[in-house]
């Protein structure tokens, strides 16, 4: 149980979860939601899990993307932060 809670609160996921910087500095986040849905959702699976999503994956992610609480890149942060969890 330690270790999930510390992965869940870890430093370098929480500063990978945040769209900040521009330029070359642009975060994954950024980079990724720059794009629709899709490729959003294609973008953080590759980056983080190095693979493509299933398509039942890919359907509940861009779900996410699209409704739920709070902006598009709240929705993605949450996103990204499950795919490292």
């Amino acid at each position: 149980i330690q270790q999930a809670l510390n992965l869940m609160n870890d430093g370098f996921v929480i500063n990978r979860t945040r769209e900040t910087a521009t330029g070359v500095q642009q975060t994954l986040l950024a980079r990724a939601l720059q794009g629709n849905d899709e490729q959003a959702v294609n973008t953080l699976y590759m980056a983080v899990l190095s693979r493509n999503p299933t398509d039942a994956e890919k359907a509940v992610a861009t779900a996410q993307l699209r409704s739920g609480a709070g902006t598009r890149t709240t929705r993605g942060r949450s996103l990204l932060w499950s795919l490292y969890n």
